[in-house]
């Protein structure tokens, strides 16, 4: 590839073009840290790789699996039924959860894990209520399902990663050529079984796959229910063993399982065009509900924003009232600042680079550079800890 690009680099034999030049010395220190780690794991792990396998690699791996199918399944739910009602229904407060339901995309995974941790856990306030209303003494007189589990993790994880489903199903349903649903209605079909769902089945994939990859770069939420997943299994490998290259071993295998999750999000979103062969293409009207009807409709939309949005603010709130200290807030204000120098410093320089390697890509026309360019867009998709090996292995 690398062969490919140098060819492009001139538009003659005595005239370089510093544009494409630079577009592609971007993109290889982008890639860099990634071929470090790929550098790195080739390197002897002193057997570490091979306890790891015949003990706990394959738990790793199931429960890894396990997490990204269930909160697949989860966010399914959450995000294509309100993505249809919201497209196709007219009813009171509709726009206003147009916006709401993209607001658990704000909050962090782990905080939201966090409060509902604090909230739902033995000691907890709702457990400890339960119990004096009830009368219960001791775990053993009732059954409370334990936050701090798979299915927990999974719940919180899917309240905050189903707009990502949600926007691209509401963006594929918006563009259902009204044509084909008069034709479903004409044969007695449902229009959303047999034409909307299956139109809108590669961005309802693609948001499936960007979920899962933001599933299995998840540092913060596996960590605070102590789950055994892999990434997890490379911050434990790495800090607590002390051995970087079997840590680097893991994160390729890990790098090939979201590698795969990746090609099938791009290979959905590719050339997956669906439109109406008429001279004049039409939508569909949404349609007007009121009565009980409307209120269903308006409790399906509530639900997931309830769950990934109110209930943890609200929750994170009330612990703040009930220990609201000035000299804490005081203590914040350094961290405040370092944290908005760093996302204003960091959102910069993905817009100023993301910006230069499309332009630059698209408009020199050669294929070989918008790969690489495209491939340097993939980091995204890789966890913070497989990063943060390839960046020290390279600069440290």
């Amino acid at each position: 590839m690398i062969g490919l690009v140098g060819s492009t680099l001139y538009f003659s034999a005595y005239k370089p073009n510093y544009w494409l030049i630079i577009t592609f010395l971007m993109a290889v220190i982008i890639l860099w840290p990634i071929f470090s780690l790929i550098w790195l794991s080739l390197g002897d792990s002193n057997g570490l790789w091979f306890h790891l396998i015949d003990t706990v690699l394959l738990s790793y791996f199931l429960n890894t699996v396990t997490l990204v199918i269930g909160v697949a399944i989860l966010t399914l739910i959450f995000g294509v039924p309100t993505a249809w009602i919201v497209t196709n229904y007219n009813f009171r407060f509709k726009y206003f959860f147009d916006l709401l339901l993209i607001l658990p995309a704000s909050c962090p995974a782990y905080l939201v894990a966090y409060a509902y941790t604090d909230f739902f856990e033995y000691a907890g306030p709702f457990q400890v209520y339960l119990r004096d209303f009830m009368g219960w003494r001791y775990a053993s007189d009732y059954y409370f399902p334990e936050i701090r589990s798979l299915w927990g993790a999974t719940f919180v994880l899917a309240s905050v990663l189903y707009p990502y489903v949600y926007l691209l199903s509401r963006t594929a349903f918006l563009q259902t050529p009204s044509s084909l649903t008069e034709v479903a209605l004409i044969y007695g079909r449902n229009t959303f079984w047999y034409v909307s769902l299956p139109l809108a089945r590669p961005a309802i994939v693609a948001g499936l796959a960007l979920v899962s990859m933001e599933v299995v770069s998840d540092f913060g939420t596996v960590e605070f229910f102590s789950l055994q997943t892999l990434t997890l299994a490379i911050f434990n490998v790495w800090i607590g063993m002390n051995n970087i290259t079997a840590a680097a071993q893991i994160a390729v295998f890990t790098f090939i399982f979201i590698f795969t999750l990746l090609a099938t999000e791009i290979k959905s979103r590719s050339r997956r065009q669906f439109n109406d062969p008429t001279s004049r293409q039409r939508h569909n009207r949404p349609k007007d509900v009121r009565g009980l009807k409307a209120f269903l409709l308006i409790l399906i939309c509530f639900i997931p924003v309830c769950f990934g949005f109110f209930i943890p603010i609200s929750i994170l709130i009330s612990n703040i009232t009930h220990s609201i200290n000035g000299s804490t807030f005081q203590t914040l204000i350094p961290v405040l600042f370092n944290t908005l120098f760093i996302a204003f410093i960091g959102a910069s320089l993905i817009s100023l680079t993301a910006t230069f390697l499309s332009c630059s890509s698209n408009v020199s026309g050669s294929k070989a550079l918008q790969t690489l360019s495209n491939i340097a867009a993939s980091g995204y998709a890789f966890p913070g800890t497989m990063l943060a090996i390839g960046v020290l292995v390279t600069i440290g």
